[in-house]
């Protein structure tokens, strides 16, 4: 009685789509997806199996305007009836599925199919496997430009068990891919002009004098698969995503924008010893190098005023060399991409009549600036 039910339904089902479909001019939404999705799973009674949740994990490619091919497959843990124990369902599965026009932002299909069941199950002798057969139809409904909900119910029936089990998912899918659809169709009638011949009559063009052979949808617009304002026809490049901005031809817009890096180590008096609290300043701006790998660097050394020039001179180079080493050596930036200079005490940046100014003099400074090449947002 609950098989007949089913059948009788999804023959209802099936004929009010179809006569839906025929009546709609929506476009078909037809395009690569791959889903996950919780499933209930109702075992015929032969299987000795209790109803139970599980997962199905599946893809499907377009084939045409209408069909595609899908692969699932169904893990369900379930218990066995009466007994107890634990009882594991794993169906794999490959089908067509048949793309009617949308209902309202709907797409409805049917499905075929073909599989192989698994069941193991305490207190069962041996292993159950059988080859399955299943029809059954489904929805989708695209929920932003990439993610789909999407939802199927299935009868299976397999080559041992002579009753039916039923499937009824429902997941999400991520698409991706050109949409294999094809101009929506308008109904015609001998009465209704076509000026354009895009197969939408005038009185409900939206876009007149499109070009000849151009898709477009039920509105007589061209279609803009990828949704980047530029119709296919005039788009030399397809795919790109939406929150990229694209010139004329459809293709992102390049803009150059300046990155830029500095590295500041001051020192203590008469000392080259780097301390430690500068090790993640050098850290940071090695992986600026590592990002970057065509920059250079000069690390300029200078000191304060105290002392000798040739002491100074002598002393503003071993600091370079100190925060040189510690870019190649503790952080593997190759040696011949940085280079130092010494410039003693000609070069100061604060005043040398003061203890904090003759600490800012003590010091390294590094810059590194280079121009990236970037595809502007909308």
């Amino acid at each position: 009685m609950k098989s007949l039910k089913v059948i009788f339904t999804t023959t209802f089902l099936t004929i009010s789509l179809m006569f839906s479909g025929l009546l709609s001019a929506q476009e078909i939404l037809n395009t690569g997806n791959i889903y996950i999705g919780g499933v209930g799973y109702f075992s015929d009674t032969d299987r000795n199996i209790d109803d139970d949740l599980g997962i199905v994990l599946g893809g499907e490619l377009p084939l045409s305007e209408r069909w595609s091919v899908s692969s699932d497959y169904y893990m369900i843990r379930s218990d066995v009836k009466f007994i107890g124990g634990d009882a594991d369902l794993d169906l794999y599965r490959v089908g067509l599925n048949y793309h009617f026009n949308q209902i309202n932002g709907w797409q409805p299909y049917l499905a075929f199919g073909t599989g192989y069941l698994d069941l193991e199950a305490a207190g069962f002798a041996n292993d159950e496997t059988e080859h399955t057969l299943d029809v059954g139809f489904g929805f989708k409904r695209m929920m932003n430009d990439k993610w789909m909900l999407r939802g199927d119910y299935k009868l299976i029936n397999g080559e041992d068990v002579h009753g039916f089990d039923d499937a009824l998912s429902m997941g999400i899918a991520y698409t991706f891919g050109k949409r294999a659809s094809a101009p929506a169709l308008a109904s015609r009638s001998t009465t209704m002009m076509d000026s354009d011949n895009d197969g939408v009559p005038d009185s409900s063009d939206a876009c007149r004098n499109t070009p000849a052979g151009t898709q477009v949808d039920s509105r007589g617009c061209e279609i803009d698969s990828d949704r980047d304002g530029v119709v296919d026809s005039r788009d030399n490049c397809p795919d790109t995503t939406a929150n990229l901005a694209v010139d004329s031809n459809g293709c992102p817009i390049l803009e150059v924008t300046q990155r830029r890096q500095e590295l500041l180590v001051n020192f203590d008096y008469d000392r080259s010893e780097v301390k430690p609290q500068y090790d993640n300043q050098i850290q940071d701006f090695a992986e600026f190098m590592e990002v970057y790998g065509n920059t250079n660097v000069v690390i300029e050394g200078h000191t304060d005023s105290r002392g000798s020039d040739a002491y100074n001179q002598a002393l503003s180079e071993r600091r370079a060399n100190a925060v040189r080493d510690e870019l190649v050596n503790e952080n593997g930036i190759a040696a011949e991409r940085v280079s130092t200079v010494g410039y003693g005490e000609s070069r100061p940046v604060s005043s040398n009549n003061t203890d904090a100014g003759r600490a800012q003099n003590r010091r390294i400074e590094a810059v590194i600036s280079v121009e990236v090449e970037e595809q502007r947002r909308r």
